[in-house]
């Protein structure tokens, strides 16, 4: 009875179809249409918005201060978190953090696409179409600049495909850099200088050449980067903000240092979960490690190694670099309206983060702190960089490090590390700079796989904490530095992660894998 009643149903609905053949053919009510929705200024606004959303973090390792864990500047002993094993350089073709990079990336791209195609035949003026057009291209291109640094060889995908061509095959790292250039150089032309009111925050021309800067420099493509870089310079839009501390506050957001940011909202716009303000000043896994607090300079420029710096062991935060209290919540140091007491915390490495930690908000999940993503100061550090591996050693470059390391008040190059410096002595102080003006913002890892520098890959130390336990008395500390976990570097997986096993178990044209998985 059953069967014979499915029958008559499906009877049923055939008679209705051949009777009114446009029963099927309805707008739909649950969700908005391409070939409907593009109709007006507003729409298309909306639309476009839709592709900078996507570029918020999709999944907790995907957050920037993550890929801190992932280097040598830092260490999240919780595994559940996704950066722990990619740390270790234990990543498998099942690890969270490179599925959520590849799905994060890919919806940017396909809204990009998908934007591209339908806003062909909106109703807005050419001169705006043309400025979105070439904001959609700037998203691609940023993530694909994304894809090739941690992947490599992706597909390269630049148009709405269908269904039965969408089992793409992976294009080579060379030809994805040529679409990554040509989209950056579009959006270049068309974008403005800068804007006002609520527009603050859309892509400018200057981010478009600076992270054509950023792709250039990470691809070795040395003399274009550092025109790049000077293109980025020569507009006079950006400067460095004066405080560096301040640089990273909500009340001072959308400076003229920041070149591109992700910008939130409080309530109606707050970060994804977890927002840095919950990861970094509530939890207990924001690990600084003691490697990178050693890797900060005194205020005579000298490193703590140096036997004339003035380090002292047993009071080893005095006279040490600005960024470094700036950037990290160091034992004895002010933590909200308290002492920062490492016994009292459960983080094991005795230092949290201070950037990005918006310590003492009254809600850390409606973390409203813009996430920058590109600022000035990197402009003047990729082109020193691009300089030093050009062949260059030019005065120039100890003036674009100088600028950087004038906001702290930290001594010039010439005046501490010399003159007449070598190829190789110039690309370790641009090196350290980066590391220390850059903590926490995400960029280290990335670094770190560029340079393929296997000794970055070493064992992580912090601090013993039961020996920062009186807070009456810091006098009595002891600052003994302890082993928390080993890492040691997997040369046949190499420097590059893994296509994601849900992708190739859906496309098998994405094999062969990356070496190693």
């Amino acid at each position: 009875m059953k069967i014979i009643h499915k029958i008559a149903v499906l009877l049923f609905i055939a008679s209705l179809v051949g009777c009114q053949k446009d029963l099927l053919n309805k707008s739909p009510k649950d969700q908005l249409s391409p070939s409907t929705f593009f109709q007006n200024d507003t729409q298309v606004k909306m639309a476009l918005i839709g592709i900078y959303n996507a570029i918020q973090p999709n999944a907790t390792p995907a957050h920037f201060y993550q890929f801190e864990f992932e280097s040598d500047n830092g260490y999240c002993q919780d595994a559940w978190q996704g950066s722990k094993e990619v740390g270790e350089w234990q990543t498998t073709t099942n690890s969270w953090a490179p599925y959520a990079k590849w799905t994060q990336d890919y919806a940017i791209i396909s809204r990009a696409n998908e934007f591209i195609q339908d806003v062909a035949n909106a109703g807005i003026s050419s001169s705006e179409k043309a400025q979105m057009v070439g904001e959609a291209k700037f998203l691609r291109g940023y993530a694909y600049t994304d894809l090739i640094t941690y992947f490599g060889d992706v597909p390269l995908i630049t148009k709405v495909l269908a269904l039965a061509d969408s089992y793409v095959k992976r294009t080579a790292k060379s030809a994805v850099l040529t679409q990554i250039l040509a989209d950056f150089n579009d959006a270049a032309a068309v974008l403005p200088a800068s804007y006002t009111g609520t527009d603050v925050g859309r892509a400018t021309k200057g981010a478009a050449l600076a992270y054509k800067t950023k792709v250039l420099l990470y691809n070795e493509k040395w003399a274009d980067a550092a025109q790049a870089a000077s293109d980025v310079i020569s507009l006079n839009a950006y400067s460095l903000y004066p405080n560096y501390t301040n640089l990273f506050d909500e009340a001072h957001e959308n400076n003229a240092e920041v070149i591109f940011d992700i910008q939130y909202i409080p309530t109606t716009q707050s970060q994804p979960w977890p927002s840095s303000a919950l990861s970094l000043s509530v939890w207990p896994t924001p690990n600084v490690t003691s490697d990178l607090i050693n890797s900060y300079y005194m205020t005579n420029g000298q490193p703590i190694t140096s036997a004339s710096s003035g380090y002292d062991p047993q009071h080893p935060f005095v006279n040490r670099d600005p960024r470094l209290a700036a950037s990290v919540v160091l034992p004895g140091s002010q933590w909200g309206s308290t002492t920062y007491i490492p016994a009292n915390d459960v983080v094991p490495s005795g230092a949290r983060p201070r950037k990005y930690a918006d310590i003492g908000i009254a809600d850390p999940n409606n973390c409203s702190l813009n996430t920058i993503l590109m600022r000035y100061a990197d402009i003047y550090l990729m082109r020193a960089e691009a300089l030093i591996e050009s062949g260059s050693t030019s005065s120039e470059i100890y003036t674009l490090i100088d600028n950087v390391r004038a906001r702290v008040n930290m001594p010039k190059v010439e005046a501490v590390e010399g003159i007449g410096l070598s190829q190789s002595q110039l690309r370790a102080i641009v090196r350290h700079e980066r590391r220390v003006e850059f903590y926490n913002e995400g960029t280290r890892y990335a670094d770190m796989l560029r340079w393929k520098d296997q000794s970055l890959v070493h064992d992580v130390y912090g601090y013993a904490t039961s020996l920062l336990s009186d807070p009456s008395n810091s006098a009595k500390w002891q600052f003994q530095q302890v082993k928390l976990e080993t890492r040691t570097f997997n040369a046949a997986k190499g420097w590059l992660w893994p296509i994601p096993q849900a992708d190739i178990d859906i496309n098998k044209n994405l094999l062969p894998n990356n070496p190693g998985f």
